[in-house]
């Protein structure tokens, strides 16, 4: 954490979602990620590394299923639907991962109607359940705001 800057900004709601100079941040974990110059969010440190180990994995998903504008470092839901091509009977869809942080952005088979691959910020224990939910269907990618 030697690489923070304590600058002074005014923010006139939200400001308690923010970490404050004041505070102590070197015993913490930053478990997404935070583009130079960009104020530290509470929500990104986490006091516990163990249960915080954090993997990048790639996930294909169809262009239809991922909002057209989305950016690296965004947060994201995954939901699993079911896929008629791959099975009889599809259910209601499923969250698979709440609050993913989108690491990168491979259109290069958008623009011919395939999929996109999307690499996120997954928790390590949750990475078998989103390669499941890709395997055994279709994963839509919704934008979380707030």
């Amino acid at each position: 954490m030697n690489d923070l800057v304590a600058k002074e900004a005014a923010i006139p709601k939200g400001s308690d979602i923010y970490v404050s100079a004041r505070n102590d941040v070197s015993r913490f974990l930053v478990v997404k990620p935070i583009s130079p110059g960009e104020l530290l969010p509470i929500s990104a440190l986490s006091a516990n590394g163990k249960t915080q180990q954090m993997s990048a994995v790639p996930v294909s998903v169809h262009t239809s299923d991922v909002p057209v504008d989305l950016q690296i470092g965004e947060s994201v839901n995954l939901y699993h639907v079911g896929d008629p091509h791959l099975a009889k009977e599809i259910g209601s869809p499923i969250l698979v991962l709440s609050h993913a942080f989108i690491l990168g952005i491979d259109r290069k088979a958008q623009n011919m109607g395939g999929d996109l691959t999307l690499t996120i910020s997954v928790n390590a224990r949750t990475i078998v359940q989103v390669l499941d939910a890709t395997a055994s269907g279709r994963v839509v990618v919704v934008r979380v705001h707030g």
